[in-house]
This record gives C-alpha cells, sequence and structure tokens, in this order.
C-alpha cells in the first residue's frame, strides 16, 4: 500500500530560479502541458478543416458544440448562456481528457497520471470558476444588484449567501479531487490483486467515472453562472 500512495505524491522533475522565487516543475505540470497540447492540437486540427459539407469529423465537432449550447442554454439561459460555451467547452474537454489521461499508459515507455488527482490542479480550476461567477454577477447585475442579491429572500440569510463564495469553490475542488483520487485507489487496488479481470473495471474508473466528474464539474459551472445572472433571464 505505501506503493500506491507514493504514487499520489508530485514528483519535482526540475527547479529554477526567477526574481527571488523558486519554481518548481513536476510531473503534474507535465500532464497539464500535455493535455493543453493535445487540445490545442485538435482544435487547430479541427478548425482548418471545416468545410460546407461535413464530413465525419467535422459533424462530430459539431454534435459537441451543439451539446455544449445546450448545457449552457439549460443551465444559464439563452439570452446569455452562448457568451459562456467556449469557456464551458473548453473546461469541459481538459477535464475529459485530464480525468482520463492515465488510460492511456498502455503505450510502452509512457508513464502517464491524471493530474486532477493533484488538489494543485483542482483548486484554481474551481477559483476560476468562482471568479467568472461573480464576475457574470457584476456585470449583468451590477455591484447593487450583486449586493442586494446577498440579502435574498431575507436579511438574514447575508452570512450564508456570502459563505457560499467559499463553499462553491471548495465544493467544486474536493469533489473532483477526491473522486479521482480514489478511482485511481481503486484501480491500482484491483491491478494488484485482481489483474486478470481489471480490464472492464479500468473502463469504468478510467473512462466512465472520468468523464462523469467532467461532466458534473461542468455542470455545476453552469449552474452558479445561472444562478449569477439569473434576474437578467
Amino acid at each position: 500500500m505505501d506503493e500506491v500512495f507514493q504514487k499520489l505524491n508530485r514528483i519535482r522533475l526540475a527547479e529554477f530560479s526567477f526574481g527571488g522565487f523558486t519554481y518548481e516543475f513536476s510531473n503534474t505540470l507535465l500532464c497539464v502541458w500535455i493535455v493543453a497540447a493535445v487540445l490545442i492540437g485538435l482544435s487547430f486540427l479541427a478548425a482548418g478543416n471545416l468545410k460546407p459539407r461535413p464530413g465525419r469529423g467535422q459533424m462530430a465537432v459539431e454534435m459537441f458544440v451543439g451539446f455544449i449550447r445546450g448545457i449552457c442554454g439549460d443551465n444559464i439561459g439563452e439570452r446569455h448562456g452562448g457568451r459562456f460555451v467556449p469557456y464551458v467547452g473548453t473546461l469541459f474537454l481538459f477535464l475529459s481528457l485530464s480525468n482520463t489521461l492515465s488510460a492511456f499508459n498502455f503505450v510502452p515507455g509512457v508513464n502517464l497520471f491524471s493530474p486532477t488527482k493533484d488538489i494543485n490542479v483542482t483548486l484554481p480550476l474551481a477559483l476560476m470558476t468562482i471568479l467568472i461567477v461573480l464576475g457574470s454577477s457584476f456585470r449583468y447585475k451590477g455591484l447593487g444588484g450583486t449586493a442586494r442579491d446577498l440579502f435574498r429572500p431575507a436579511a438574514m440569510m447575508f452570512p450564508f449567501k456570502v459563505l457560499e463564495y467559499f463553499t462553491k469553490p471548495l465544493s467544486l475542488c474536493l469533489r473532483l479531487f477526491g473522486n479521482i483520487v480514489a478511482a485511481f485507489l481503486i484501480m491500482e487496488l484491483i491491478f494488484h490483486y485482481l489483474a486478470p479481470i481489471a480490464a472492464p473495471f479500468s473502463a469504468y474508473f478510467d473512462f466512465f467515472d472520468g468523464l462523469l466528474q467532467a461532466y458534473i464539474f461542468t455542470f455545476l459551472t453552469c449552474l452558479y453562472i445561472g444562478e449569477a445572472v439569473q434576474d437578467e433571464e
């Protein structure tokens, strides 16, 4: 079991100093860069082959865009939902690939893992979401409208509404982090004790659960943004 828990540790690959601060390059950051590079490459590939008569690849891209538009429209609202499609779509793709990255370790010599099992990845994503929620509220309701929301439906709700701006990112962060770590630990145990029949479990924990957690994080992000702009709908 000690070896299993050691795999959860962030490994420092290199470090450098700049401006009086020391920065580290870890295996987590390497995997994040791999995910980003793959997504950037796929986006250029998809955008560079658009045709009036779409092929299967373009139809798949259009279906995905329609899927994200549906999530945004249902949870943010038809009026403003379209403005958040780029962010929500990028978030979903990043989380989907990050959560399932360890499933590609069948390639010889490759040792990939899901960067979202590092809380240093899930926390910034959650903070970025709550900043977008706040920014959306300020933009569509103004400072006064955002302040009035803190006292709705009654003045006694003020401390709870303020607390939400801390509990929402915390729950987003820990839910994603906890589920990915739990899936990793379960798969490690299965590979250790039930290796001959590990394939179906890997299909669930490495793919289905990873995609499900990406969807939940994205769905909640849209839900929180929708709450921030709901008075404008």
